[in-house]
């Protein structure tokens, strides 16, 4: 980014003008004049943008975001602005009406010399606003495109003003950039001087070399050297033509070893003659077609209708003398299309009678055969001659043709069919939804009216049926019930960029879902309650679960559950979970359009860490397929397995007191929260994935070993906790200092320097994983307040503590008196009792693993047993993965039995069936 020296010698330079200088500085100095939104189908988001030093809008993540790369990686381009303030455009419209209005476009660019606005649209787009507005929009060739009034309008301050289309955006470079960004962010990064000189030597001795077959010949030099390299234009490799993944295919050569090696020109007039009907020929400067192949003679056919018949001798003679030449054709020919169309269009039936029919003319083509032809069997050769002349494909005019036969003729006239489909679209596709019998009498009264005949009910019904379905929903029931029919749009050509990214760690989805399970309270039930009297204890309803999956690999980098709806908190704790487990984050978040997705807190962290936010459209969840589908997955295999689970409130009408979830809720949130991380950590990260062909797990640590450590990209944890760290709902996040301190969360903290502050205001901060703590700003720096039952609670996991300061928040909004006493000592007791339980069933657990172990490998066995009776080959899982076919019943008896009877608890207010039911239930 300028400064304001270099800033005024640019200007000095460009001797521009003052009133282009003050709309410069205009620009420079102020916030952008719009926030995006996108549209229904856009994915918008913030780029943190290394070159400027903040977070650049962008309303489309193909075009908009695909240009902001390039703006970003251009050597040319000093600095670049999005949504600059509005411009005005006066010109014609398509009717001659005088349009003037203002106009915002997508970016102000300034480059070493020259400046100006820079607007991008779609190729598809911009065809059809040419047609709406010729005026403004016009196409200069193949891949350019101009706006005359936004030109007129930025020549008044020697300035420019640019329409860039997607279709000048190469996908190779998009996807070459997203793969080097992490090495750009750095450019400090250094590869030891002996890999360095090794491979730039490698490189000048054998220009053109894949980067595969460097990685191969110099055994030291990892993917990372050769990122870090390529990163700073020590090796050469062209991104627009090449993609950086895929290191067999990739060329690399030395920086100044570049050269361009162009086709000989006589390689391109080199054309090899097809002497087969069709084919064009020059003789003497005289275009000629071949209409003929006889056995000694050619026919050949001039462009005005003369025809002459060459020997064959004379032809080739010709020929090898280059008097007569092919004409320069494309690739695939008319008549090798044709061919391709008509097996295009051939059923396997007809595929299958076209193979019966030449094995019985077969004889009779090769002269092999003693008999004459019977009549079909001549109809059939003399087709199959026919298309050999024609095609020189025989076998395709043995095709039936079955599709051609039926009766043509229309049976409802024409100006009918027309009032019909026009009805059709008026009074059946509308917001009123008429049924089609009702629209059906409707039409017949026009029809009457104008003297037609009605078609019948039948085909009017037949007409609706053949209407786009999408369309046909979305005008009578509106665009969400019309999304599920909205046709897909897959991702088939090596050069699109992959909605999933190349690598792990390159696009990551957070979202929230509400558990579909009823819990109880932890805190309430191991606090001396009367397990008699289970109904009193306070309903804690469903939990909210926060994920963060890996696009690439589908593997759960990050869980976090709470009873808290979703917010800013919940993003945050996601994000330090997944710096905990892996040290790292993903290069792109993909989020919805949640408020908390929208936050100060939220959008700060993302940018201060150089990470790309991505909002899919609102009501639009195949954006956010990866993610949505595994909480789909996840009902079926996990939560709908539960007691207590609330599948059946859907039909709300259905149900009892019998079989309300409410009263079949043993599950706490600390035991559903550890079982949820070995399901999705273990069992799901273990198994393999319909779209990988192999787990998820597999498929990270092939992609981290292609794809590179990238270990200059790791966080350090303390420095991303205090970032992270969410503040307390109510109040701005600000606290009242009073004697016994700073109260977060029904707890107090307390800090030395509270006591030369009292009565005052300070912004406070907590720490979900460890309620011990808090952190106050005072005096201009966080300081670190501790709780009052510090020495209680000492010793507990982040995961113990966690989860219960959700529940102890919980239960106090529940304002309940008979819980308004749950206070910090309280908490204490509750630990000091699960260490008890813990202490009395160690030995219990560890035969019960034992029990499910020996039975599980019993079951494989009995498998395989099964397998060979019934002739069915089933493979053998691997030893000590928990699958969702593991019989969890058999296991979870055995379990019961051997704790229960060999290994009894010396605690004798311990009920082990109770214990073990969540388990069993699970």
């Amino acid at each position: 980014m300028l400064t304001q020296d270099e800033f005024e010698l640019w200007c000095r330079r460009l001797n521009l003008s003052e009133a282009a200088i003050k709309v410069i500085e205009q620009i420079r100095s102020s916030e952008p004049s719009r926030l995006v939104g996108g549209g229904k189908k856009n994915v918008a988001g913030r780029y943190p943008s290394r070159k400027m030093g903040m977070t650049i809008q962008f309303e489309s993540h193909r075009n908009e975001l695909a240009h902001i790369y390039k703006l970003e990686h251009d050597e040319d381009v000093l600095e670049f602005y999005d949504q600059p303030p509005p411009i005005f455009l006066d010109y014609l419209s398509k009717k001659g009406r005088r349009n003037y209005h203002s106009h915002t476009p997508d970016f102000f660019v300034i480059r070493k010399n020259f400046a100006g606005w820079e607007e991008c649209k779609t190729e598809k787009d911009l065809l059809k606003l040419a047609q709406d507005s010729p005026n403004r929009w016009q196409r200069k060739d193949e891949s350019k495109w101009r706006c005359p009034p936004g030109e007129e309008y930025a020549s008044q301050f020697s300035l420019y003003y640019a329409v860039r289309s997607s279709a000048e955006i190469s996908s190779i470079f998009v996807r070459n950039f997203v793969w080097l960004e992490d090495y750009f962010q750095n450019k400090q990064l250094e590869v030891d001087e002996a890999i360095t000189f090794a491979v730039l030597t490698l490189v000048k001795t054998q220009p053109g070399i894949t980067l595969a077959n460097i990685t191969n010949r110099i055994e030291q030099a990892s993917i990372d050297d050769l990122n870090i390299l390529i990163a700073t234009d020590r090796v050469y490799v062209n991104l627009y033509t090449t993609f950086l993944g895929q290191p067999e295919q990739e060329e690399a050569f030395a920086h100044m070893q570049m050269s361009k090696i162009s086709a000989p020109a006589s390689a391109s007039n080199v054309c090899t003659l097809k002497i087969t009907v069709g084919t064009s020929i020059c003789w003497d400067g005289i275009i000629w077609q071949i209409v003929n192949t006889g056995d000694k003679s050619i026919g050949l056919l001039k462009d005005d209708g003369k025809f002459i018949d060459l020997l064959n001798e004379t032809f080739e003679e010709l020929v090898n003398k280059g008097k007569i030449t092919g004409l320069l054709v494309s690739e695939e020919s008319t008549i090798n299309s044709e061919v391709e169309e008509l097996i295009s269009k051939a059923s396997k039936e007809d595929l299958k009678e076209a193979n019966t029919r030449y094995k019985a003319i077969e004889p009779f083509l090769n002269g092999s055969s003693s008999t004459k032809p019977n009549r079909t069997q001549r109809r059939w050769l003399t087709s199959y001659r026919k298309a050999e002349k024609i095609y020189t494909r025989g076998f395709v005019g043995l095709f039936p043709r079955h599709k051609n036969k039926g009766w043509y003729r229309k049976g409802i006239p024409e100006e009918v069919r027309l009032l019909m489909e026009e009805h059709i679209g008026k009074n059946y596709e509308n917001i009123k939804q008429h049924c089609i019998r009702h629209a059906y009498e409707s039409f017949k009264e026009i029809c009457d009216e104008k003297g037609y005949k009605p078609p019948s009910s039948e085909s009017y019904r037949q007409a609706v049926r053949n209407r786009p379905l999408h369309e046909q929903i979305k005008k009578r029931m509106g665009d969400r019930a019309a999304y599920k029919e909205e046709p897909f749009y897959w991702y088939l050509y090596r050069e699109e960029t992959p909605p999933h990214g190349d690598r792990p760690f390159e696009i990551g989805h957070i979202d929230h879902t509400e558990a579909d399970v009823e819990l109880l309270s932890s805190i309430m039930l191991n606090l001396g309650v009367d397990y008699s009297y289970i109904n009193q204890i306070p309903d804690m309803g469903k939990s909210w679960v926060t994920l963060l999956i890996d696009a690439y690999t589908r593997r759960t980098l990050a869980i976090y559950i709470t009873f808290d709806p979703p917010s800013y908190r919940s993003d945050m704790m996601i994000l330090r979970i997944c710096v905990h487990k892996y040290g790292r984050l993903p290069q792109t978040i993909v989020v919805d359009r949640g408020a908390d997705f929208n936050s100060i807190y939220f959008e700060t962290l993302l940018a201060y860490f150089g990470i790309t936010k991505k909002q899919r459209p609102a009501a639009k969840p195949r954006y956010g397929s990866v993610i949505e589908s595994f909480f789909g997955v996840a009902d079926k295999e996990f939560w709908h397995n539960l007691m207590g689970n609330t599948q059946i409130m859907k039909n709300v009408r259905q149900v009892t007191k019998g079989v309300n979830p409410k009263n079949h809720a043993v599950w706490t949130l600390t035991k559903l929260y550890t079982y949820f991380c070995e399901y999705c950590y273990e069992v799901y990260d273990t198994c393999p994935h319909p779209a990988l062909k192999m787990s998820p797990r597999e498929a990270f640590n092939i992609g981290i070993a292609r794809g590179g450590i990238r270990d200059h990209m790791f966080i350090k944890e303390e420095e991303f906790k205090l970032l992270a760290l969410p503040s307390p709902k109510d109040q701005q996040g600000s606290r009242k200092v009073t004697q016994e301190g700073i109260k977060i969360n029904y707890l107090y903290y307390w800090h030395p320097s509270f006591s030369r502050i009292r009565n005052t205001k300070v912004e406070a901060k907590f720490d979900p994983f460890d309620i011990t703590l808090a952190y106050a700003y005072v005096n201009g720096q966080w300081t670190k307040c501790h709780s009052r039952v510090l020495r209680e609670l000492q010793g507990h996991s982040e995961k113990e503590l966690m989860i219960a300061a959700a529940e102890l928040k919980k239960l106090n909004q529940l304002q309940n008196k008979q819980f308004n006493d749950i206070t910090g000592k309280k908490l204490a007791q509750f630990f000091s009792r699960i260490e008890m339980e813990e202490a009395a069933l160690t030995p219990a657990w560890r035969q019960a693993k034992k029990a499910i172990q020996a039975q599980r490998q019993k079951d494989r066995e009995l498998k395989q047993v099964h397998a060979q009776i019934e002739g069915q080959l089933i493979e053998s899982d691997k030893d000590g993965l928990l699958t969702i076919d593991t019989p969890i019943a058999i296991a979870s008896e055995t379990l019961t039995m051997q704790a229960t009877e060999t290994f009894k608890p010396e605690v004798d207010d311990v009920d082990l069936d109770e214990t073990f039911k969540p388990l069993e239930e699970w």
